[in-house]
């Protein structure tokens, strides 16, 4: 990976063109923002204009990536500092450039680094990620984005239903653009039950947990939706539910399981 730094000493000898919403050149020093980025936030705009407003601008503050992925020639995309550049355009105040070349020169590369950069300043959330991830064209993504978007499950979710588990190294993947199903197919079978089952158990994300685990111990996720969901219509029937304590809720998926899906 290859820096180096320009400094822009004002905005007028920059000469800004806006050319669309997305896109600011100066110059001949093109700079655009793509949509892996994150939408613009005007509340962060005027914080910032506030800021430099009374301090100045103190830092490097716009990083750029120089990068042929997306248009066959090389353009200059901004991974860090898109806001900032917005508030020193409207103050005409002057600001660095860094520029980084990355050594593998792909689309997914472009916007893992603009993930890493964004987040060891202001944490990208998980939506953040999946929005990038989809616009890279990249299946597990575009399908984690329809599942949640019809079911209303969330991430962590679709990590443990899709990938087995929801732990570190799950999420570290999803995260760096690296998911993968070990088994899709399985996988779609469990989100059909988990989906049949979900208005009869706790609305709770430890309830959501118990309830991928053991329907894992069994052999026929839909055979075991019908059991719990009897079970919940059941205890309904005798003015009860199922328990929100996440330890008798286990055990009591646990009993169901060893009783009729062994």
């Amino acid at each position: 990976m290859k820096k180096q730094v320009l400094t822009f000493t004002s905005s007028k000898q920059v000469d800004y063109i806006p050319c669309t919403n997305n896109d600011y050149l100066t110059n001949n020093f093109g700079i655009q923002l793509i949509s892996v980025n994150r939408k613009i936030e005007e509340d962060q705009v005027k914080t910032l204009m506030t800021s430099f407003k009374r301090f100045g601008v103190a830092r490097a503050i716009i990083t750029v990536v120089r990068s042929r992925a997306f248009t066959g020639t090389y353009e200059y995309y901004i991974a860090d500092g898109q806001h900032s550049l917005i508030a020193c355009k409207r103050l005409d105040l002057p600001f660095n450039v860094i520029i980084i070349e990355l050594e593998n020169d792909t689309r997914l590369e472009v916007t893992q680094y603009i993930a890493t950069l964004n987040n060891s300043n202001k944490a990208w959330s998980t939506k953040n990620y999946l929005k990038a991830y989809c616009d890279n064209g990249i299946f597990e993504y575009v399908k984690a984005l329809k599942v949640i978007n019809e079911t209303g499950l969330t991430v962590t979710d679709f990590e443990f239903i899709y990938l087995g588990s929801g732990g570190t190294k799950e999420h570290q993947s999803f995260k760096n653009g690296l998911m993968k199903f070990p088994n899709e197919a399985d996988s779609d079978k469990l989100l059909e039950a988990v989906m049949m089952v979900k208005p009869h158990v706790p609305n709770k994300a430890f309830a959501r947990r118990s309830l991928y685990k053991v329907m894992r111990m069994t052999d026929d996720y839909n055979k075991f939706a019908k059991v719990i969901v009897r079970a919940s219509i059941a205890l309904a029937e005798n003015e009860a539910k199922f328990s929100e304590n996440e330890e008798e809720f286990l055990n009591h998926l646990i009993k169901l399981r060893n009783k009729y899906c062994k």
